[in-house]
Parts: C-alpha cells; sequence; structure tokens
C-alpha cells in the first residue's frame, strides 16, 4: 500500500496555552490549533493517519473541538442539523474548520486499521526515535508525561472511537430509523446491525458525506448517506 511521504507535525504549545502543529520547515501549520495534545497532532497529520486507517472524517472532526456542538441544538444553530449541513457544514458554522480539512481520507489503508502491529510499524517510519524525543520534549513544556508510539496510537484510536460516538448519538437523534445501543457498540440502520469499531464517517470531494461499513479486506459499504452532493448553485441535488 503506498502511502504519502510526509514528515511528522509535532505539536507545540502556542501563546494561546492551545497546543498547535508544527514542522521545522514551515512553523505552525494553520488550522491545526486544538485545546488538546492529541487533537493537534491529529489535524496536523491527518494524511498519513487516514492513509493508514486510524481516523476518519470523525476523528477531524473531534480534534477541531467540534463534539460539544453537536449535543447541543442552540450551538448548532436553526437549520443546521447534521443530516442538513454534514460535518463540513457543521465546522464552517462553528468558524473551526473550513470543508476542505476533511477531505482526502480514503479507504486505502482501512483494511490494515485492525492490527495494532502492522500501523505501529508503518507509522514507525514517520515516528523516528529522533521524533519522539522532539515530541517528548514540547511535551514537558506543556506539562505532559512522556508517550510513546504505541501510546500516539492509542490515543488516536479513542480520539476516533469517541468522536464517531458523539456523531452516531446526534444521527440517532435526528433520524428514526438510526438507533445506537446503549452500551455504544453497535448501530442499527433500517433494521441492520453494524459494529462500530467497522464503521468509518466519509466527506466525499462532491461534498456528500456518508457513514461506510468496512469489511476485513477494506472495501467499503454504504450504511447511510448523511448529507447528499449540493448542486453548483448549493442545493442538494
Amino acid at each position: 500500500m503506498p502511502l504519502p511521504f510526509l514528515a511528522i507535525s509535532i505539536p507545540v504549545l502556542h501563546s494561546s496555552g492551545a497546543w498547535i502543529a508544527s514542522t521545522a520547515a514551515s512553523g505552525y501549520i494553520a488550522g491545526t490549533l486544538s485545546s488538546t495534545w492529541i487533537g493537534a497532532f491529529v489535524l496536523g497529520n491527518s494524511s498519513l493517519l487516514g492513509s493508514l486507517g486510524l481516523v476518519s472524517a470523525a476523528g477531524i472532526f473531534g480534534a477541531t473541538g467540534g463534539l460539544a456542538a453537536l449535543s447541543s441544538s442552540a450551538a448548532l444553530g436553526v437549520g443546521s442539523a447534521l443530516t442538513a449541513v454534514g460535518l463540513g457544514g457543521v465546522a464552517s458554522s462553528l468558524g473551526i474548520a473550513p470543508t476542505v480539512t476533511f477531505l482526502g481520507l480514503t479507504p486505502i489503508g482501512w483494511a490494515i486499521a485492525g492490527t495494532a502491529a502492522t500501523v505501529a510499524a508503518t507509522l514507525g517510519l514517520y515516528v523516528t526515535r529522533k521524533t519522539m524525543r522532539k515530541i517528548n520534549e514540547e511535551r514537558a513544556k506543556g506539562g505532559l508525561e512522556p508517550t510513546t508510539l504505541t501510546g500516539i496510537i492509542r490515543e488516536v484510536r479513542l480520539l476516533e472511537a469517541h468522536s464517531l460516538e458523539t456523531i452516531l448519538a446526534r444521527l440517532d437523534a435526528e433520524l428514526d430509523n438510526v438507533s445506537l445501543s446503549d452500551d455504544h457498540k453497535d448501530l442499527t440502520v433500517d433494521g441492520q446491525v453494524f459494529s462500530l469499531h467497522r464503521l468509518k464517517y466519509v466527506v466525499n470531494k462532491d461534498g456528500s458525506e456518508e457513514l461506510v461499513f468496512v469489511t476485513r479486506t477494506g472495501r467499503k459499504k454504504r450504511v447511510l448517506q448523511v448529507k447528499r452532493a449540493p448542486e453548483p448553485e448549493g442545493f442538494p441535488a
């Protein structure tokens, strides 16, 4: 599986007290400011993490800090149901991220996401010992404990899982044909039951958004179309 040749972006403390992804070559990376270290890490490395199958648009949205708005109709605003405007629209309306932030996350790497050893070995090609030392130096400046490659992967997975659960809970509240189980392990759509750990939220390049089920071979099956692609003048097709 071809992977992008990217330098790892390292979260550093911003003057605001938040975290922001940075590289030695470019300095701060626009659009990666986050209240959490893992949020900045995910935003700064979204292409790589998406290629490895660790995050979908759900995790990216969670990294921006927009999850709280999904549990509040007032925060979303009138007419801003998730099924009406999608994640990209919610993020834009909240001023936390443009829709383009969520594009480009493809299912190429989703087939390998289930094996921690495979993901760790691949991500380890990018997160070298030198990079890990730098990561922990910056974490120490923010009062955080040192981490490891395994620890980073675990945090990314937890962010993706929590973000997806929050999004699905919102869809459960908006749609009669969608039901999230009490233990947040399964989602029922039109009577069919799907395991959450195989679901991904996708924002397609045409602007449509969908929930897909990923098979063990990495193939995807649409479970639910959340938002249709807009026509050129901006109305749903």
